[in-house]
């Protein structure tokens, strides 16, 4: 069996570097998912009139919910160039142009004309900036991961890694927070120009973010694979010619995060307005507790990573995600906006913010560091592409086809198994006894290449 890691003392030198790692990290992650969250909610409530000139409200909605999947779509492209990027050159430069490309191509949506100004014209232009978000975004989490848990302590690494998470809903939360002020604030004018004015706040945030990284170093990990003369050519490659079942697994874990938390996060947006009756605030408020709950939760999961497990942390999250989808939907149809939010919070931090926790060190643990930023990024967004981007269009034809959440629940139950039997087969590639110093790390890697071809260890070695 497994046995709990014994956490390993740590120097003040290694903590700063981790904090400054991990602080990095996690406003390039605030920045990106600013970004989405914005959108997200614009393509919920302007775009779908703003950009397609379409009186039929359900063809608006899946016309912009369908460029939001074009966004996921891009995002293993750029997962694939950034990722090896990042395993030839550096963790650091690739991070300073993956931020670069989100910030920029967010803050020009916040310019561009509406369907009324230049017709067809105005989908177009917003679908190229959506698929240049989406080449940044690529690369832009699996970075920060890879940054922060190889410049933590091995015995830290979870909690470290686990900033980034927190960014991610962070930036979310605010910019729902953002949306939702600026509407107050402007009113009727919100619909035809107030609504730009998030977009364009993303070029400050990229401002503060560059200056942040400045003092950021490159990682150990990173700088022995450049001395080395083995280093492959190119990761991505080496990879899908060599581990393929690791690939599998590491895409398979990441479907929770992938598709299951899309519901709560951005469809969810969509029901509570059309179908629960909350004003359009009142949904952006509720949705922003959710994701700031979820935020304030993730280092505490990281931490209890370290301590017990990140695959045992893992296993629990997408056990309870299986069990909570039907309850949920029940309590949201009670109509209490106070049941409303327990509901969701529920969701997010019990499953989905365990899951994201755990995933922050479990998926760079997975990978040897010459092609960590590759595995990181391709298992990650690819599983995004397939499911991330889509789910708010499933969701919303489900809906439409059952007049019922009954195929939305079992949906994302479906998403939390596929999940859980993942992280349960990690058990060949990883495993939560050797996590807890660095030369356990280093076993690690040597132990698993030890087992079958292209299998890892045997199941009787890690039972």
């Amino acid at each position: 069996m497994d046995t709990s890691p014994t956490p390993a003392p740590v120097s003040g030198r290694a903590t700063t570097r981790a904090r400054r790692a991990s602080m990095a990290s996690a406003v390039g992650s605030l920045v990106e998912w600013y970004d989405f969250g914005l959108y997200g909610a614009a393509a919920t409530l302007i775009f779908k009139d703003y950009f397609f000139g379409t009186d039929d409200p359900f063809v608006g909605l899946m016309a912009a919910f369908a460029t939001f999947a074009v966004g996921y779509f891009a995002r293993p492209f750029g997962g694939m160039v950034f990722g090896h990027l990042g395993d030839r050159i550096g963790r650091k430069p690739v991070m300073v142009v993956t931020l670069a490309l989100m910030g920029v191509s967010t803050t020009l949506i916040g310019v561009l004309p509406g369907h009324d100004s230049v017709g067809v014209l105005a989908p177009l232009l917003l679908v190229v900036l959506r698929l240049a978000q989406g080449l940044g975004a690529g690369a832009e989490y699996a970075g920060a991961v890879v940054l922060s848990s190889e410049s933590a302590p091995p015995a830290r690494r979870g909690f470290y890694a686990s900033w980034s998470g927190a960014g991610v809903w962070i930036g979310s939360a605010l910019g729902l927070s953002v949306f939702q002020g600026v509407l107050a604030l402007t009113g009727d004018s919100f619909y035809t120009w107030g609504w730009r004015l998030p977009f364009l706040l993303s070029l400050v945030l990229l401002a503060v973010s560059f200056y942040i990284r400045r003092r950021v170093t490159e990682t150990d990990s990173f700088e022995a694979v450049k001395e080395s003369d083995d280093a492959p050519k190119v990761p991505l490659a080496q990879l899908l010619r060599t581990e393929k079942r690791r690939l599998l697994v590491a895409l398979g874990s990441n479907v929770i995060l992938s598709g299951y938390s899309y519901i709560p996060q951005v469809w969810i947006l969509s029901y509570l307005t059309d179908n629960v009756g909350l004003a359009a605030g009142l949904a952006l408020a509720v949705n922003a507790t959710v994701l700031v709950s979820g935020a304030a939760f993730m280092p505490l999961f990281g931490a209890l990573g370290d301590r017990v497990g990140r695959r045992r942390l893992f296993l629990c999250g997408t056990a309870f995600g299986i069990l909570w989808p039907f309850p949920m939907f029940a309590l949201i149809d009670t109509r209490s906006t106070p049941v409303i939010i327990a509901a969701l919070v529920i969701c997010f931090v019990c499953s989905v913010t365990v899951c994201y926790a755990a995933q922050a060190a479990f998926l760079p643990e997975m990978f040897p560091p010459a092609l960590r930023y590759s595995g990181v990024a391709f298992a990650r967004e690819t599983s995004g592409a397939i499911l991330a981007g889509t789910t708010p269009l499933v969701a919303t034809a489900l809906y439409r086809a059952a007049d019922s959440w009954w195929p939305i629940a079992l949906c994302m139950v479906v998403y939390a198994t596929i999940a859980l039997v993942s992280v349960h087969y990690s058990k060949y590639f990883r495993s939560d006894a050797r996590q807890g110093t660095e030369t356990d790390f280093a076993a690690e890697e040597a132990w698993v290449h030890s087992g079958p071809a292209d299998g890892g260890p045997t199941a009787k070695a890690v039972a």
